[in-house]
């Protein structure tokens, strides 16, 4: 083979030894003409949650672009901690698509878009439709691009304070917030860390960032305005830079099995 790692496709089912799956579509051509490989080769299957399954390709129908494939292994595997939930505000443009293609790959578990008080876009009923089927596919694909076993969620859009109800679900829930001066990512994740926290809930804002009012109103939930420092960020770069903190000192990234 043309590869020296196995890649993961992704099948939504149940796994069992010895079972066959049919794989066709856009991946069976990715193996067949890109990978090129033959009966014999093995592959890693995961079903998008918890399960890995190890299996041997048996027939290749490059005519149908349809692969018949033998599991041969399956194996349970551990969640991706902490469990983070970025609750994101519509941007405009493809700004969310960025954010949610690298925050796939940095390991966040539920992406909840939110509609705040300075959130521009609008969409209508069919364009939200189209946005989520066009968000799953790029979370699916930049799960298979990093390799990891499970596709984070995309949950249904909601409004901000709808969101906050959610907090109390959390062990912890930040808000970056330009005007915060004394309470600083570092010192929130420090506390996390000696806490044991599994699940974080984040908050980031709109191109003009969340109103005095919205703050007010996620502290009475519990959730903590943090200082990303004294530069002001871009929203989808406030978004990478949290979540990649979060996983620096709470998961993989830092070392701690994640």
């Amino acid at each position: 083979m043309g590869v020296n790692f196995t890649p993961r496709f992704f099948v939504f089912k149940d796994f069992c030894v010895n079972d066959t799956v049919v794989i066709s579509g856009d991946d069976a051509r990715h193996i067949i003409k890109v990978l090129r490989y033959k009966p014999g080769d093995e592959l890693k299957l995961s079903n998008g949650k918890d399960t890995e399954a190890v299996a041997v390709v048996e027939e290749i129908d490059a005519k149908q672009i349809i692969i018949k494939l033998k599991i041969i292994e399956k194996n349970k595997k551990p969640g991706i901690k902490p469990e983070i939930t970025l609750f994101q505000s519509l941007l405009k443009g493809d700004k969310l698509d960025f954010i949610l293609q690298k925050n796939t790959e940095i390991g966040v578990s539920k992406f909840r878009p939110i509609i705040t008080e300075r959130t521009i876009v609008e969409l209508t009923q069919n364009k939200l439709l189209n946005r989520m089927q066009r968000w799953k596919k790029i979370a699916m694909e930049a799960s298979k691009q990093c390799m990891r076993i499970d596709i984070p969620q995309i949950l249904d859009v909601k409004g901000f304070d709808d969101s906050l109800k959610t907090v109390k679900d959390y062990d912890i829930a930040i808000i970056p917030w330009e005007l915060e001066n004394t309470c600083f990512i570092k010192d929130i994740l420090v506390e996390a860390k000696n806490s044991n926290a599994e699940s974080v809930a984040v908050f980031i804002g709109p191109e003009g960032g969340f109103s005095e009012e919205e703050i007010s109103k996620a502290k009475k939930f519990g959730a903590v305005p943090v200082s990303l420092g004294p530069r002001i960020l871009r929203a989808e770069t406030a978004a990478i830079a949290v979540c990649t903190a979060i996983m620096y000192e709470l998961g993989g990234m830092g070392g701690k099995d994640a």
